[in-house]
């Protein structure tokens, strides 16, 4: 069987490929602009995201079940973080007396919250809004903590309350995200009825 069979290439995602092309004009924009190191920076996470979106994970058995039955639409999750990142690398914006920053954390908590939520909703089971808030604020707060940790080990952390409001901005997006996966997920399946099938009488 061929690596990417024509079935496979229909169960891609438009939005993501959009999204890829969107990030392809990022790369040329930084070019045009003399941000060269920005450009191929760009151009290597587009390869990165290309190898997130391009393979065929629905029948790849080596992987998780949860991630093989990871709604296509959220392959451009990855695509639309980057694209929204890179100009705070390319042209500094995280060091600037604006909120790109805070903007940064709130949408990629949305986007992180998102997946996490259309994972854990793959089983189908019915959960409640309060509970998937709750689950996304949790992970929210869990990833915020990884990355303040990562930032303040490589010397990027800013001071205190750039560092708590960070965690808080993607917290909040996670708990949205979280909630917002049911649109892209399946319904959750119908509890057989502990009537049928008795006999009557």
């Amino acid at each position: 069987m061929p690596l990417l069979t024509r079935d496979d290439l229909r169960k891609q995602s438009p939005l993501a490929w959009a999204s890829l092309a969107a990030l392809a004009g990022v790369a040329l924009w930084f070019w045009e602009i003399d941000k060269r190191n920005a450009a191929m920076g760009t151009l290597a996470a587009l390869a990165g995201c290309l190898g997130l979106i391009l393979p065929p994970r629905e029948r790849m058995a080596v992987l998780p079940w949860r991630l093989r039955a990871l709604p296509r639409p959220l392959d451009a999750a990855p695509v639309l973080g980057t694209i929204l990142t890179s100009p705070g690398y390319g042209l500094n914006w995280f060091y600037g007396a604006n909120p790109f920053d805070e903007v940064v954390h709130l949408f990629n908590g949305v986007l992180l919250g998102a997946i996490m939520g259309a994972l854990l909703l793959a089983d189908r089971r019915p959960r409640t809004t309060l509970r998937l808030l709750c689950l996304g604020f949790g992970f929210g707060v869990a990833v915020g903590v990884a990355w303040e940790v990562f930032e303040w080990a490589t010397d990027l952390i800013g001071d205190w309350q750039d560092t708590w409001t960070d965690i808080v901005l993607g917290a909040f997006g996670s708990a949205f995200g979280a909630v917002a996966a049911r649109a892209v997920s399946p319904p959750p399946a119908a509890r057989p009825d502990p009537a049928a099938g008795r006999a009557p009488g």
